[in-house]
Protein backbone atom coordinates (compact mmCIF):
# COMPACT_ATOMS: atom_id res chain seq x y z
CA UNK A 1 0.00 0.00 0.00
CA UNK A 2 1.36 3.66 -0.52
CA UNK A 3 0.61 4.78 2.86
CA UNK A 4 -0.73 7.51 4.30
CA UNK A 5 0.79 10.35 1.06
CA UNK A 6 -1.97 8.69 -1.50
CA UNK A 7 -3.63 11.02 -3.44
CA UNK A 8 -5.13 9.53 -6.45
CA UNK A 9 -5.15 5.73 -7.28
CA UNK A 10 -6.73 4.15 -9.99
CA UNK A 11 -6.36 0.80 -12.25
CA UNK A 12 -4.50 0.62 -15.91
CA UNK A 13 -4.23 -2.33 -17.89
CA UNK A 14 -1.15 -2.91 -20.00
CA UNK A 15 -1.84 -1.45 -23.21
CA UNK A 16 0.52 -3.74 -25.02
CA UNK A 17 -2.09 -7.06 -25.08
CA UNK A 18 -5.15 -4.38 -27.00
CA UNK A 19 -2.49 -5.16 -29.64
CA UNK A 20 -4.27 -8.58 -30.26
CA UNK A 21 -7.54 -6.77 -30.92
CA UNK A 22 -6.20 -4.94 -33.88
CA UNK A 23 -6.63 -8.90 -36.40
CA UNK A 24 -10.39 -8.89 -35.77
CA UNK A 25 -11.75 -6.21 -38.16
CA UNK A 26 -9.87 -7.36 -41.12
CA UNK A 27 -10.47 -11.15 -40.84
CA UNK A 28 -14.47 -10.00 -40.66
CA UNK A 29 -14.27 -8.75 -43.77
CA UNK A 30 -13.15 -12.23 -45.02
CA UNK A 31 -15.51 -14.76 -46.17
CA UNK A 32 -17.36 -17.05 -44.04
CA UNK A 33 -15.29 -19.41 -44.66
CA UNK A 34 -12.02 -18.12 -43.69
CA UNK A 35 -13.96 -16.81 -40.26
CA UNK A 36 -15.39 -19.94 -39.68
CA UNK A 37 -11.88 -21.71 -39.53
CA UNK A 38 -10.55 -18.53 -37.82
CA UNK A 39 -13.02 -18.81 -34.61
CA UNK A 40 -11.40 -21.25 -32.66
CA UNK A 41 -8.05 -19.00 -33.01
CA UNK A 42 -10.26 -15.76 -32.53
CA UNK A 43 -12.00 -18.05 -29.03
CA UNK A 44 -8.44 -18.94 -27.52
CA UNK A 45 -6.61 -15.80 -28.46
CA UNK A 46 -9.78 -13.88 -26.79
CA UNK A 47 -9.80 -15.95 -23.51
CA UNK A 48 -6.32 -15.48 -23.51
CA UNK A 49 -6.02 -11.75 -23.56
CA UNK A 50 -8.75 -11.88 -21.03
CA UNK A 51 -6.65 -13.93 -18.70
CA UNK A 52 -3.96 -11.24 -19.46
CA UNK A 53 -5.79 -8.63 -18.59
CA UNK A 54 -6.99 -9.50 -15.43
CA UNK A 55 -3.70 -10.68 -14.60
CA UNK A 56 -2.00 -7.34 -15.64
CA UNK A 57 -4.35 -4.68 -14.83
CA UNK A 58 -2.51 -3.04 -12.18
CA UNK A 59 -2.40 -0.32 -10.34
CA UNK A 60 -1.56 3.56 -11.13
CA UNK A 61 -1.16 5.53 -7.62
CA UNK A 62 0.05 9.18 -7.45
CA UNK A 63 1.42 10.21 -4.05
CA UNK A 64 4.09 11.64 -1.89
CA UNK A 65 6.79 10.33 -0.45
CA UNK A 66 8.21 12.55 2.77
CA UNK A 67 11.63 13.23 3.68
CA UNK A 68 13.24 13.03 6.88
CA UNK A 69 13.40 16.92 6.66
CA UNK A 70 9.59 17.03 6.27
CA UNK A 71 10.02 17.74 2.57
CA UNK A 72 7.18 15.94 0.30
CA UNK A 73 8.44 14.48 -2.81
CA UNK A 74 5.45 13.53 -5.52
CA UNK A 75 5.47 10.50 -6.72
CA UNK A 76 4.01 7.68 -8.87
CA UNK A 77 3.41 4.28 -8.38
CA UNK A 78 3.01 1.63 -10.99
CA UNK A 79 2.16 -1.35 -9.30
CA UNK A 80 1.35 -4.88 -11.19
CA UNK A 81 -1.68 -7.04 -10.53
CA UNK A 82 -1.69 -10.14 -9.39
CA UNK A 83 -0.62 -9.56 -6.27
CA UNK A 84 2.38 -10.36 -4.50
CA UNK A 85 6.30 -9.09 -4.43
CA UNK A 86 7.86 -7.66 -7.60
CA UNK A 87 11.56 -6.18 -8.24
CA UNK A 88 11.01 -2.06 -8.39
CA UNK A 89 12.68 0.05 -11.16
CA UNK A 90 13.21 3.91 -9.15
CA UNK A 91 13.35 7.22 -11.64
CA UNK A 92 14.07 10.23 -10.17
CA UNK A 93 13.53 13.20 -12.37
CA UNK A 94 13.83 16.90 -12.59
CA UNK A 95 11.78 17.27 -15.73
CA UNK A 96 8.37 15.97 -14.71
CA UNK A 97 7.32 12.63 -13.78
CA UNK A 98 5.01 12.63 -16.05
CA UNK A 99 7.01 12.14 -18.93
CA UNK A 100 8.29 8.72 -17.71
CA UNK A 101 4.95 7.08 -17.06
CA UNK A 102 5.34 5.18 -20.37
CA UNK A 103 8.71 3.18 -18.63
CA UNK A 104 6.52 2.54 -15.79
CA UNK A 105 3.61 0.86 -17.99
CA UNK A 106 6.33 -0.95 -19.83
CA UNK A 107 8.22 -2.61 -16.96
CA UNK A 108 4.92 -3.15 -14.68
CA UNK A 109 3.66 -5.89 -17.95
CA UNK A 110 6.56 -7.68 -16.90
CA UNK A 111 5.48 -8.04 -13.05
CA UNK A 112 8.20 -5.18 -12.84
CA UNK A 113 6.92 -2.24 -10.23
CA UNK A 114 8.00 1.18 -10.88
CA UNK A 115 8.42 4.10 -8.85
CA UNK A 116 9.07 7.81 -10.59
CA UNK A 117 9.86 10.86 -8.65
CA UNK A 118 9.80 14.57 -9.01
CA UNK A 119 13.24 15.16 -7.52
CA UNK A 120 13.46 18.42 -4.84
CA UNK A 121 11.97 21.63 -6.09
CA UNK A 122 10.68 20.71 -9.25
CA UNK A 123 7.11 20.17 -10.48
CA UNK A 124 5.24 18.93 -7.80
CA UNK A 125 7.75 18.22 -5.29
CA UNK A 126 8.40 20.33 -2.14
CA UNK A 127 12.02 22.13 -1.23
CA UNK A 128 14.15 23.95 -3.26
CA UNK A 129 15.90 22.85 -6.13
CA UNK A 130 19.71 22.61 -5.94
CA UNK A 131 21.25 20.41 -9.00
CA UNK A 132 22.86 17.50 -8.04
CA UNK A 133 23.20 18.56 -4.18
CA UNK A 134 20.75 16.55 -2.78
CA UNK A 135 19.84 13.86 -5.14
CA UNK A 136 21.74 10.68 -2.49
CA UNK A 137 19.99 12.21 0.50
CA UNK A 138 16.73 12.24 -1.02
CA UNK A 139 17.70 9.05 -3.08
CA UNK A 140 18.62 6.57 0.12
CA UNK A 141 15.23 7.74 1.69
CA UNK A 142 13.06 6.66 -1.35
CA UNK A 143 15.09 3.34 -1.55
CA UNK A 144 14.35 2.54 1.61
CA UNK A 145 10.77 3.53 1.69
CA UNK A 146 10.16 1.41 -1.18
CA UNK A 147 11.92 -1.58 0.57
CA UNK A 148 9.47 -1.35 3.35
CA UNK A 149 6.59 -1.54 0.99
CA UNK A 150 4.01 -4.83 0.97
CA UNK A 151 4.57 -5.54 -2.78
CA UNK A 152 8.48 -5.00 -2.62
CA UNK A 153 10.65 -7.84 -2.82
CA UNK A 154 13.65 -5.71 -1.75
CA UNK A 155 15.32 -5.22 -5.16
CA UNK A 156 15.45 -1.81 -6.48
CA UNK A 157 16.98 -0.74 -9.61
CA UNK A 158 17.67 2.52 -11.30
CA UNK A 159 16.78 3.69 -14.45
CA UNK A 160 17.17 6.88 -17.53
CA UNK A 161 19.00 8.96 -18.88
CA UNK A 162 20.99 12.34 -17.98
CA UNK A 163 20.06 13.65 -14.75
CA UNK A 164 17.97 10.32 -14.03
CA UNK A 165 21.26 8.63 -14.69
CA UNK A 166 23.03 11.20 -11.95
CA UNK A 167 20.54 9.82 -9.42
CA UNK A 168 21.32 6.48 -9.91
CA UNK A 169 24.71 6.83 -9.50
CA UNK A 170 24.44 9.09 -6.01
CA UNK A 171 22.79 5.77 -4.97
CA UNK A 172 24.48 3.40 -6.47
CA UNK A 173 25.56 1.99 -3.41
CA UNK A 174 22.26 1.40 -1.94
CA UNK A 175 20.52 -0.63 -5.80
CA UNK A 176 21.32 -3.28 -6.97
CA UNK A 177 21.16 -2.97 -11.01
CA UNK A 178 21.66 0.83 -12.46
CA UNK A 179 21.28 1.64 -16.62
CA UNK A 180 23.06 5.13 -16.29
CA UNK A 181 22.75 6.54 -20.34
CA UNK A 182 24.25 8.84 -21.01
CA UNK A 183 25.14 10.24 -17.85
CA UNK A 184 28.20 10.11 -15.28
CA UNK A 185 29.24 9.47 -11.85
CA UNK A 186 31.82 12.44 -11.44
CA UNK A 187 30.05 15.86 -12.14
CA UNK A 188 33.61 17.65 -12.00
CA UNK A 189 34.64 15.95 -15.50
CA UNK A 190 31.06 17.29 -16.73
CA UNK A 191 31.44 20.72 -16.12
CA UNK A 192 35.66 20.95 -16.45
CA UNK A 193 36.41 17.89 -18.58
CA UNK A 194 40.66 18.56 -18.61
CA UNK A 195 39.96 21.56 -16.45
CA UNK A 196 38.11 23.24 -19.21
CA UNK A 197 34.80 24.86 -18.53
CA UNK A 198 31.76 23.51 -20.22
CA UNK A 199 30.29 26.43 -20.60
CA UNK A 200 27.93 25.67 -23.22
CA UNK A 201 26.39 22.86 -21.02
CA UNK A 202 26.11 25.54 -18.25
CA UNK A 203 24.53 27.82 -20.08
CA UNK A 204 21.61 26.03 -22.06
CA UNK A 205 21.11 23.19 -19.52
CA UNK A 206 21.83 25.56 -16.53
CA UNK A 207 20.11 28.27 -17.77
CA UNK A 208 16.53 26.47 -18.89
CA UNK A 209 16.43 24.14 -15.80
CA UNK A 210 16.35 27.26 -13.46
CA UNK A 211 13.57 28.66 -15.45
CA UNK A 212 10.20 28.84 -14.26
CA UNK A 213 8.70 27.14 -17.95
CA UNK A 214 10.21 24.25 -19.61
CA UNK A 215 11.63 24.97 -22.92
CA UNK A 216 11.09 28.49 -22.02
CA UNK A 217 14.45 30.05 -23.35
CA UNK A 218 15.26 30.48 -26.70
CA UNK A 219 18.56 28.57 -27.28
CA UNK A 220 20.33 31.22 -30.03
CA UNK A 221 19.65 34.03 -27.05
CA UNK A 222 21.30 31.49 -24.86
CA UNK A 223 24.44 31.11 -27.00
CA UNK A 224 24.55 34.93 -28.35
CA UNK A 225 24.60 35.67 -24.12
CA UNK A 226 27.70 33.34 -23.75
CA UNK A 227 29.60 36.08 -24.91
CA UNK A 228 28.87 38.28 -21.35
CA UNK A 229 32.07 39.17 -19.54
CA UNK A 230 32.69 37.99 -17.05
CA UNK A 231 31.31 34.74 -17.54
CA UNK A 232 30.05 34.64 -14.23
CA UNK A 233 27.22 37.46 -15.46
CA UNK A 234 25.84 35.70 -18.55
CA UNK A 235 23.18 34.25 -16.24
CA UNK A 236 21.91 37.78 -15.12
CA UNK A 237 21.61 39.02 -18.57
CA UNK A 238 19.84 36.07 -19.62
CA UNK A 239 17.41 35.30 -16.77
CA UNK A 240 18.43 36.50 -13.54
CA UNK A 241 20.85 35.19 -11.33
CA UNK A 242 21.39 32.11 -10.66
CA UNK A 243 22.96 30.93 -7.75
CA UNK A 244 23.89 27.01 -8.77
CA UNK A 245 26.04 28.47 -12.28
CA UNK A 246 27.39 30.79 -10.22
CA UNK A 247 28.74 27.91 -7.83
CA UNK A 248 29.87 26.27 -11.38
CA UNK A 249 31.77 29.22 -12.31
CA UNK A 250 33.79 29.41 -9.56
CA UNK A 251 34.87 26.39 -8.81
CA UNK A 252 37.54 25.88 -11.00
CA UNK A 253 39.52 23.52 -9.46
CA UNK A 254 37.73 19.38 -8.23
CA UNK A 255 37.67 21.06 -4.25
CA UNK A 256 35.14 19.88 -1.86
CA UNK A 257 31.90 21.28 -3.66
CA UNK A 258 32.61 18.59 -6.77
CA UNK A 259 33.91 16.11 -3.98
CA UNK A 260 30.52 15.83 -1.98
CA UNK A 261 28.91 15.24 -5.57
CA UNK A 262 31.50 12.65 -6.81
CA UNK A 263 30.34 8.64 -6.61
CA UNK A 264 32.86 7.52 -9.27
CA UNK A 265 33.85 3.53 -8.39
CA UNK A 266 31.25 3.42 -4.79
CA UNK A 267 29.18 1.09 -6.49
CA UNK A 268 28.36 -2.62 -6.03
CA UNK A 269 25.51 -3.04 -8.22
CA UNK A 270 25.24 -3.96 -11.61
CA UNK A 271 26.03 -1.61 -14.52
CA UNK A 272 24.65 -0.94 -17.74
CA UNK A 273 26.28 1.91 -19.23
CA UNK A 274 25.31 3.83 -22.52
CA UNK A 275 27.21 6.17 -24.05
CA UNK A 276 27.50 8.09 -26.96
CA UNK A 277 30.58 9.10 -29.52
CA UNK A 278 29.99 12.33 -29.45
CA UNK A 279 27.63 12.71 -25.93
CA UNK A 280 29.67 15.42 -23.31
CA UNK A 281 29.15 12.20 -20.94
CA UNK A 282 31.71 10.15 -22.82
CA UNK A 283 34.92 10.53 -21.49
CA UNK A 284 33.37 10.38 -18.09
CA UNK A 285 31.31 7.28 -18.38
CA UNK A 286 34.45 5.59 -19.53
CA UNK A 287 36.60 6.54 -16.97
CA UNK A 288 33.67 5.50 -14.71
CA UNK A 289 33.40 1.80 -16.04
CA UNK A 290 37.35 1.81 -15.42
CA UNK A 291 37.11 2.68 -12.06
CA UNK A 292 34.83 -0.74 -11.58
CA UNK A 293 37.19 -2.17 -13.51
CA UNK A 294 40.04 -1.29 -11.17
CA UNK A 295 37.39 -2.04 -8.50
CA UNK A 296 37.91 -5.83 -9.77
CA UNK A 297 33.57 -5.82 -8.65
CA UNK A 298 32.56 -4.74 -12.62
CA UNK A 299 30.06 -7.25 -13.81
CA UNK A 300 28.42 -4.93 -15.81
CA UNK A 301 28.64 -3.91 -19.87
CA UNK A 302 29.85 -0.33 -21.12
CA UNK A 303 27.84 0.34 -24.81
CA UNK A 304 29.36 3.25 -27.22
CA UNK A 305 27.11 4.01 -30.08
CA UNK A 306 26.80 6.61 -32.33
CA UNK A 307 24.57 9.30 -30.45
CA UNK A 308 24.87 12.74 -29.34
CA UNK A 309 23.25 13.42 -25.83
CA UNK A 310 19.65 12.34 -26.04
CA UNK A 311 18.23 8.93 -25.88
CA UNK A 312 19.82 6.79 -27.77
CA UNK A 313 17.97 6.21 -31.30
CA UNK A 314 17.34 2.50 -33.58
CA UNK A 315 19.47 4.66 -36.46
CA UNK A 316 22.18 7.74 -36.46
CA UNK A 317 22.94 10.22 -38.74
CA UNK A 318 26.34 10.23 -36.86
CA UNK A 319 27.90 6.98 -39.22
CA UNK A 320 24.95 4.48 -38.02
CA UNK A 321 22.41 2.81 -39.87
CA UNK A 322 19.96 0.25 -38.59
CA UNK A 323 22.73 -1.99 -37.75
CA UNK A 324 23.68 0.95 -34.84
CA UNK A 325 21.13 -1.05 -32.32
CA UNK A 326 17.38 -0.96 -31.24
CA UNK A 327 16.89 1.06 -28.41
CA UNK A 328 14.16 -1.48 -26.70
CA UNK A 329 17.35 -3.95 -26.22
CA UNK A 330 18.53 -1.88 -22.81
CA UNK A 331 14.96 -2.39 -22.02
CA UNK A 332 14.78 -5.83 -22.57
CA UNK A 333 18.18 -6.58 -20.74
CA UNK A 334 17.46 -4.60 -17.57
CA UNK A 335 13.90 -6.94 -17.52
CA UNK A 336 15.99 -10.10 -17.87
CA UNK A 337 18.07 -8.97 -15.25
CA UNK A 338 15.35 -8.20 -12.87
CA UNK A 339 13.61 -11.34 -13.43
CA UNK A 340 16.68 -13.60 -13.22
CA UNK A 341 17.86 -14.02 -15.83
CA UNK A 342 20.69 -14.05 -17.84
CA UNK A 343 21.53 -10.36 -19.31
CA UNK A 344 22.87 -9.87 -22.75
CA UNK A 345 22.94 -6.45 -24.91
CA UNK A 346 21.71 -9.22 -27.55
CA UNK A 347 22.58 -8.74 -31.35
CA UNK A 348 23.79 -6.46 -33.33
CA UNK A 349 25.53 -5.32 -29.87
CA UNK A 350 28.19 -7.77 -28.27
CA UNK A 351 28.28 -9.76 -24.85
CA UNK A 352 31.53 -8.32 -24.66
CA UNK A 353 32.47 -5.78 -21.46
CA UNK A 354 32.81 -3.21 -23.94
CA UNK A 355 30.40 -3.37 -26.77
CA UNK A 356 32.15 -0.43 -29.39
CA UNK A 357 30.10 0.82 -32.48
CA UNK A 358 32.78 2.15 -35.41
CA UNK A 359 31.18 4.57 -37.26
CA UNK A 360 31.17 4.88 -40.76
CA UNK A 361 32.62 0.66 -40.51
CA UNK A 362 28.12 0.45 -39.09
CA UNK A 363 29.16 -2.35 -37.02
CA UNK A 364 29.84 -3.35 -33.23
CA UNK A 365 33.08 -5.18 -31.81
CA UNK A 366 33.21 -6.30 -28.35
CA UNK A 367 36.18 -6.20 -26.01
CA UNK A 368 37.04 -7.15 -22.53
CA UNK A 369 39.93 -4.08 -22.09
CA UNK A 370 39.83 -0.43 -22.62
CA UNK A 371 41.00 0.43 -25.45
CA UNK A 372 40.73 -2.90 -27.18
CA UNK A 373 43.88 -5.46 -27.31
CA UNK A 374 43.68 -5.20 -31.04
CA UNK A 375 44.56 -1.25 -30.93
CA UNK A 376 47.81 0.66 -31.83
CA UNK A 377 48.60 3.77 -30.40
CA UNK A 378 50.45 5.18 -33.65
CA UNK A 379 52.28 8.93 -33.38
CA UNK A 380 51.65 10.79 -36.66
CA UNK A 381 54.12 13.63 -36.54
CA UNK A 382 53.94 17.44 -37.80
CA UNK A 383 55.48 19.39 -40.39
CA UNK A 384 55.42 22.17 -42.89
CA UNK A 385 53.07 22.40 -45.48
CA UNK A 386 50.53 20.78 -44.01
CA UNK A 387 52.96 17.21 -43.36
CA UNK A 388 51.02 14.60 -41.25
CA UNK A 389 52.90 11.12 -41.39
CA UNK A 390 54.50 8.39 -39.19
CA UNK A 391 57.64 9.74 -39.62
CA UNK A 392 59.37 12.84 -37.93
CA UNK A 393 59.45 15.47 -40.09
CA UNK A 394 63.50 15.80 -41.99
CA UNK A 395 63.11 19.36 -41.26
CA UNK A 396 63.54 21.82 -37.57
CA UNK A 397 60.99 24.38 -37.57
CA UNK A 398 58.29 26.41 -36.47
CA UNK A 399 54.16 27.29 -37.12
CA UNK A 400 51.82 29.78 -35.83
CA UNK A 401 48.94 31.70 -35.84
CA UNK A 402 47.42 34.66 -33.86
CA UNK A 403 44.35 34.05 -31.51
CA UNK A 404 41.80 37.03 -30.92
CA UNK A 405 39.68 36.22 -28.19
CA UNK A 406 37.60 38.32 -28.98
CA UNK A 407 36.36 36.75 -31.85
CA UNK A 408 37.14 32.25 -31.11
CA UNK A 409 36.96 29.80 -33.00
CA UNK A 410 33.53 28.35 -33.39
CA UNK A 411 32.63 24.93 -31.88
CA UNK A 412 30.77 23.24 -34.70
CA UNK A 413 28.67 20.19 -33.32
CA UNK A 414 30.96 17.45 -31.67
CA UNK A 415 30.47 16.68 -28.10
CA UNK A 416 28.43 19.51 -26.92
CA UNK A 417 24.87 20.12 -25.77
CA UNK A 418 22.20 22.04 -28.05
CA UNK A 419 21.24 22.31 -31.56
CA UNK A 420 23.71 21.13 -34.34
CA UNK A 421 25.97 18.71 -32.05
CA UNK A 422 27.65 15.57 -33.63
CA UNK A 423 29.75 15.41 -36.78
CA UNK A 424 28.82 18.71 -38.21
CA UNK A 425 30.18 20.62 -40.87
CA UNK A 426 33.34 22.32 -40.61
CA UNK A 427 33.68 23.89 -44.46
CA UNK A 428 32.62 27.94 -42.55
CA UNK A 429 35.68 27.48 -40.63
CA UNK A 430 37.93 26.66 -43.63
CA UNK A 431 39.09 30.52 -44.27
CA UNK A 432 39.89 31.80 -40.56
CA UNK A 433 43.54 32.38 -40.29
CA UNK A 434 43.63 31.14 -36.39
CA UNK A 435 44.37 27.92 -36.89
CA UNK A 436 46.94 25.32 -38.13
CA UNK A 437 46.08 21.99 -40.47
CA UNK A 438 47.85 19.57 -41.28
CA UNK A 439 46.06 16.86 -43.65
CA UNK A 440 46.99 12.96 -44.86
CA UNK A 441 45.34 11.17 -47.44
CA UNK A 442 43.56 7.52 -46.56
CA UNK A 443 44.58 5.33 -49.84
CA UNK A 444 43.75 2.09 -50.56
CA UNK A 445 42.76 0.62 -46.67
CA UNK A 446 40.66 2.15 -44.70
CA UNK A 447 42.05 3.89 -40.90
CA UNK A 448 40.21 2.48 -38.42
CA UNK A 449 40.49 4.53 -35.18
CA UNK A 450 39.21 3.11 -31.59
CA UNK A 451 40.49 4.10 -28.24
CA UNK A 452 41.55 7.44 -26.73
CA UNK A 453 42.71 9.98 -28.82
CA UNK A 454 45.89 12.66 -27.97
CA UNK A 455 48.57 15.16 -28.92
CA UNK A 456 52.14 15.91 -27.90
CA UNK A 457 52.47 19.43 -28.99
CA UNK A 458 55.53 21.19 -28.48
CA UNK A 459 54.00 24.51 -27.93
CA UNK A 460 55.15 28.25 -26.84
CA UNK A 461 52.81 31.36 -26.95
CA UNK A 462 53.10 35.34 -26.43
CA UNK A 463 50.26 35.01 -23.48
CA UNK A 464 51.80 33.30 -20.26
CA UNK A 465 47.84 31.82 -20.06
CA UNK A 466 46.36 30.83 -23.08
CA UNK A 467 44.65 27.15 -24.23
CA UNK A 468 45.45 24.86 -27.17
CA UNK A 469 42.98 23.03 -29.10
CA UNK A 470 43.25 19.50 -31.22
CA UNK A 471 40.23 18.60 -33.85
CA UNK A 472 40.29 15.86 -35.69
CA UNK A 473 38.26 15.96 -38.65
CA UNK A 474 37.08 13.71 -41.99
CA UNK A 475 37.31 15.26 -45.55
CA UNK A 476 34.99 13.44 -48.24
CA UNK A 477 36.51 13.02 -51.63
CA UNK A 478 33.28 15.83 -52.68
CA UNK A 479 35.00 18.61 -50.10
CA UNK A 480 32.95 17.98 -47.55
CA UNK A 481 34.41 18.15 -43.50
CA UNK A 482 32.82 17.05 -40.81
CA UNK A 483 34.42 16.77 -36.96
CA UNK A 484 35.54 13.02 -35.51
CA UNK A 485 36.58 14.36 -32.06
CA UNK A 486 37.86 17.54 -29.89
CA UNK A 487 40.20 18.35 -27.09
CA UNK A 488 42.29 20.95 -25.24
CA UNK A 489 43.86 22.00 -22.70
CA UNK A 490 45.04 25.00 -20.83
CA UNK A 491 49.00 26.00 -21.39
CA UNK A 492 51.17 28.03 -19.04
CA UNK A 493 54.31 29.53 -20.35
CA UNK A 494 56.97 29.21 -17.63
CA UNK A 495 59.62 30.88 -19.46
CA UNK A 496 60.60 31.82 -22.98
CA UNK A 497 61.83 28.19 -24.60
CA UNK A 498 58.86 25.98 -26.20
CA UNK A 499 57.33 23.54 -23.70
CA UNK A 500 55.88 19.86 -24.82
CA UNK A 501 52.21 19.90 -23.48
CA UNK A 502 50.32 16.65 -23.77
CA UNK A 503 46.61 17.43 -25.03
CA UNK A 504 44.01 14.51 -23.93
CA UNK A 505 41.59 14.82 -27.49
CA UNK A 506 38.38 12.79 -26.25
CA UNK A 507 38.14 8.81 -27.95
CA UNK A 508 36.44 7.67 -30.53
CA UNK A 509 35.43 5.01 -32.94
CA UNK A 510 35.46 6.15 -36.77
CA UNK A 511 36.53 4.75 -39.80
CA UNK A 512 38.10 6.81 -42.40
CA UNK A 513 37.51 5.38 -45.58
CA UNK A 514 39.67 4.95 -48.89
CA UNK A 515 39.47 8.46 -50.67
CA UNK A 516 38.99 10.45 -47.60
CA UNK A 517 41.74 12.54 -46.05
CA UNK A 518 42.23 12.79 -41.95
CA UNK A 519 42.80 16.79 -41.27
CA UNK A 520 44.55 17.76 -37.78
CA UNK A 521 43.41 21.29 -36.77
CA UNK A 522 45.27 23.05 -33.81
CA UNK A 523 43.26 26.50 -32.20
CA UNK A 524 43.16 28.15 -29.47
CA UNK A 525 38.96 28.01 -29.00
CA UNK A 526 36.75 25.60 -29.16
CA UNK A 527 33.50 28.14 -28.04
CA UNK A 528 30.88 28.32 -26.59
CA UNK A 529 31.21 24.29 -26.15
CA UNK A 530 34.27 25.87 -23.66
CA UNK A 531 34.82 29.29 -22.28
CA UNK A 532 37.63 31.06 -24.38
CA UNK A 533 40.64 31.81 -22.55
CA UNK A 534 41.19 35.65 -22.58
CA UNK A 535 45.11 35.01 -22.41
CA UNK A 536 44.86 37.25 -18.86
CA UNK A 537 45.77 34.86 -16.42
CA UNK A 538 43.33 36.43 -14.53
CA UNK A 539 40.14 34.17 -12.92
CA UNK A 540 38.20 33.08 -15.52
CA UNK A 541 34.79 33.28 -13.74
CA UNK A 542 35.56 37.38 -13.51
CA UNK A 543 38.12 37.44 -16.19
CA UNK A 544 37.39 40.90 -18.50
CA UNK A 545 40.29 42.44 -20.36
CA UNK A 546 41.04 40.39 -23.97
CA UNK A 547 44.83 40.23 -25.42
CA UNK A 548 45.50 38.96 -28.63
CA UNK A 549 48.29 36.05 -28.60
CA UNK A 550 51.17 34.77 -30.96
CA UNK A 551 50.97 30.78 -30.58
CA UNK A 552 53.31 28.70 -31.97
CA UNK A 553 53.73 25.14 -32.54
CA UNK A 554 57.18 23.40 -33.09
CA UNK A 555 58.37 20.45 -34.97
CA UNK A 556 61.21 18.25 -36.19
CA UNK A 557 63.48 15.78 -34.64
CA UNK A 558 64.18 18.09 -31.44
CA UNK A 559 60.81 19.15 -30.96
CA UNK A 560 58.37 16.37 -32.69
CA UNK A 561 54.88 17.66 -32.33
CA UNK A 562 52.77 14.11 -32.83
CA UNK A 563 49.06 13.25 -32.57
CA UNK A 564 48.39 9.96 -31.55
CA UNK A 565 46.15 7.56 -32.83
CA UNK A 566 44.65 4.32 -32.04
CA UNK A 567 44.73 2.78 -34.56
CA UNK A 568 42.42 -0.32 -34.68
CA UNK A 569 43.29 -3.96 -36.07
CA UNK A 570 40.26 -6.33 -36.66
CA UNK A 571 41.03 -9.70 -36.16
CA UNK A 572 41.95 -11.56 -39.59
CA UNK A 573 42.61 -8.31 -40.96
CA UNK A 574 46.13 -7.50 -40.51
CA UNK A 575 48.60 -5.08 -39.98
Amino acid sequence: MPGPGAVKQERYTGLFFYDSFLIIPPLMKKSKKILKTALPVLFIMGLTVIILITWFKGRRIETEITMSDGTALSTILFIPGGGGRFPAVMIRTPYNKYNEEWIGRAFSIFRIAVVIQDVRGKFKSEGEFCPFLNERKDGLETIRWIRKQSWSDGTVAGWGASYLGYTQWAVSDSLDFITPLLSGARLYDLFYPDSLFSLQTAGIWGFEVASDSPNSLDEDIIRKNLFTLPVIEADDVTIRDIAFYNDWVMHEEYDSYWKQMDFRGRTAAHVLSVAGWYDLFLQCQIADFQALDSSGNNRGRLVIGPWAHGEPGEASQYGGTEKTGDPKLIFRYARRYLKGKKARPGAPMKDAKYNLFIMERNEYTGSETWPPEETRIIPYYLGPDGYLDPCVPSEEGSLSYEYDPADPYPSLGGTALGKGVGPARQNPSLKRKDQLVFRRKIEEEPLILLGPLSASLWLSSSASCTDFYVLLQDEFPDGKIINIQEGGAKFRMSGNEAERTEIRVWATGYQLNPGHSLRVVISSSWFPRFNRNLNNCEKAAYAKTIRTSTQTVWYGSEKPSSVNLPVYYPAGEGE
